[in-house]
């Protein structure tokens, strides 16, 4: 009954509001699952209402939410195309395992309230919350079938046509039970449900009939985990009962208030001890630096400082790495054979001719003399290979090398907090971001002052979809370096994501003030307290977007003279904020043709989820030509 696009190859699982089907879709080249709803659930929703509402929540992209591939009608029934997750449902851990240990369930309704305020704050109620709809894929919760939930709506009204929510009734809200039109609120007592047969291993309500169900979601008492598991928290038990509220006014106001009360039970979860060391400053009697006279230190420090002030770009970019080239230099000049210097140094030539400060030729070959001097000196100096990892990483585009240097660099000086942050920064980029965020966390322990690593601490958060959580460092950035745009703008993107709009209406207003753009910071206040925050943020990224594209038809939009986040790179984030992901995908194709060895660092080390691109064809197939298949998982 599909089109030639797809070959199935068999069926996934049934329910009453239609089938699920194993598919390979040939445009895609790749293989999907395919939601096919039954003729009378086809006909109760509506064709127009659905396309309507699949064109919503296809432009949900979070990394806990399985995102829409497509949509389509085919002889008379309606069905959407969603990528195929090779992993169990948490239906099926239930199975295996009965229930959960507590931890585990606090960790997986976290994942499921960070992609609820996502969706919320976008509009969009899944109204369909279920095991059977949960993922657990890599070491995360993944919720699924977010384009027939929020179609369901248009029917439930009407709770007498036979399967339309039959399947869902131990997960139910009252106000859905009522027919009434609900909100996310609806969704957190889905969850409180789900949390309670995690913990349990059995649903709230059993009763003998879909009609006693739907009764008892509105009428019996909320039954207590702790009459089941009494050794569990007092805090879960209660979280669990102001969910399943019967009225939605009881329940927490947004998912974003059920992730702060997660986060406080996480944080008192007894967790395995970490031991850190603390980072040591370059002195005489630092461990590989035994000779090395006080004055000598200090200027390194001072150097190494200064570039990496300096490599975070802005203004004071080239006067900063001019002064460190002082400083290194110096040190030199008091002692020729210190490999610590020369790497600094080096480091120093290869960003000013990256930037286009000095000739980059000469730069680049006076640069790759000082590594290799370096490197002869003291190969067992963890700097010297930190520095090459970073160079590899960076400039030479050669991913595995980088980790190679890295990785040493680190075993050889376990408290560099630089050396920390950037293996945390290649682990991201290899997609292990379990171990990136423990890195990074050690890099943060290690230099607590240091506004660039709680912003790196933020961008790992983010890239697990832990968008809420990813604010307080953002925030501590912002305390440390007031104005730092990079925690500004991921803040304003964190807040959105979050469901958390006012907060982000004031990142984005500062960020625009930082900049001198105070007219445009009023306007943005303006249609946001007239129209709406999501409709304001729209107009201002095309505002944004409107000045880029100008200054990509008129410069280079591959330069790196001012930062290493090219023009190109702007407007694939911009394109990804707006839902534009052909777009992105176009600038995608242009900067893999410009500079190819930067396409993995392109896709997973910048803010924004590279899974929206899976819905262009070009996208396998460029990842297939670049030999980057592991990044279609």
């Amino acid at each position: 009954m599909l089109s030639d696009r797809f070959t199935v190859e068999r069926e996934l699982g049934r329910g009453g509001m239609g089938q699920v089907l194993l598919a390979h879709d040939q445009l895609l080249d790749r293989p999907v699952a395919i939601k096919v709803l039954t003729a009378e659930a086809s006909t109760a929703i509506g064709a127009d209402r659905f396309h309507r509402e699949i064109h919503l929540t296809a432009r949900l992209v979070h990394p806990n939410i399985v995102p829409l591939f497509d949509s389509g009608e085919s002889e008379g029934s309606l069905y959407y195309v969603m990528p195929f997750i090779n992993g169990g449902t948490l239906r099926d851990r239930l199975a295996g395992q009965g229930s959960l240990p507590s931890v585990d369930v606090i960790r997986i309704l976290s994942d499921l309230a960070e992609a609820l305020a996502y969706a919320h704050g976008l509009g969009v109620v899944h109204r369909d919350l279920k095991p059977e709809n949960i993922f657990w894929h890599g070491g995360r919760a993944i919720l699924a079938d977010f384009g027939i939930a929020v179609s369901t709506g248009a029917v439930l009204g009407n709770l007498t046509q036979p399967g339309l929510v039959i399947g869902s009734s131990s997960y139910i809200s009252p106000e859905q039970c009522s027919g009434e039109r609900p909100d996310g609120r609806a969704d957190l007592y889905s969850l409180g449900c789900v949390a309670f047969e995690l913990l349990t291993g059995q649903p709230p309500y059993n009763r003998p009939s879909a009609a006693a169900l739907l009764a008892a979601h509105l009428l019996a008492p909320i039954p207590a985990v702790r009459s089941i598991r009494p050794e569990l928290d007092h805090r879960l038990d209660t979280l669990c009962r102001q969910l399943m509220a019967k009225s939605p006014d009881d329940r927490p106001a947004s998912a974003a208030e059920v992730l702060g009360a997660l986060r406080e039970l996480h944080d008192s979860t007894p967790q395995p001890a970490t031991t850190v060391r603390m980072q040591r400053p370059v002195t005489a009697a630092a461990e590989g630096r035994a000779g090395v006279p006080d004055e000598v230190a200090r200027l390194i420090n001072q150097g190494r400082d200064l570039w990496t002030n300096a490599v975070q770009g802005g203004e004071r970019m080239r006067p900063r790495l001019e002064m460190a080239k002082v400083y290194l230099e110096k040190a030199l000049a008091l002692m020729p054979s210190n490999a610590l210097a020369m790497i600094h140094l080096a480091s120093v030539y290869t960003v000013q001719g990256a930037r286009g400060f000095t000739e980059r030729e000469p730069a680049f070959r006076r640069a790759q003399e000082l590594r290799l001097q370096a490197l002869a000196l003291d190969d067992n100096l963890g700097d010297v290979h930190i520095w090459l990892g970073i160079h590899f990483l960076y400039w030479e585009d050669d991913t595995d090398e980088a980790g190679r240097e890295l990785r040493r660099g680190v075993e050889l000086a376990p408290d560099d907090t630089t050396g920390r942050r950037f293996l945390a920064v290649w682990l991201k980029i290899a997609g292990r971001l379990p171990e990136a965020l423990e890195q990074m966390r050690v890099a943060v322990s290690l230099a607590p002052e240091a506004p660039f690593q709680r912003v790196g601490l933020g961008d790992i958060l983010m890239a697990l979809g832990r968008y809420d959580e990813s604010i307080a460092p953002l925030r501590e950035a912002l305390r440390l370096a007031p104005g730092y745009e990079a925690a500004l703008e991921r803040l304003e993107m964190s807040s959105h994501r979050a469901g958390r709009h006012e907060e982000a209406l004031d990142a984005r207003r500062t960020l625009l003030g930082v900049r001198g753009e105070h007219e445009r910071a009023a306007l943005l206040e303006a249609e946001s307290r007239q129209e709406g925050w999501l409709i304001a943020r729209e107009r201002d990224l095309r505002r944004d977007l409107v000045a880029l594209e100008q200054a990509a038809a008129t410069g280079d939009p591959f330069s790196e003279e001012r930062t290493s986040r090219q023009l190109a790179d702007r407007l694939i984030i911009l394109h990804a904020e707006l839902g534009d992901w052909s777009k992105a995908m176009d600038w995608v194709e242009r900067s893999y043709y410009h500079r190819p060895g930067r396409l993995r660092r392109l896709l997973t080390d910048f803010p924004y989820d590279r899974h929206g691109l899976e819905r262009d064809s070009r996208y396998v197939r460029l990842l297939r030509t670049a030999g980057l298949t592991d990044l279609l998982s």
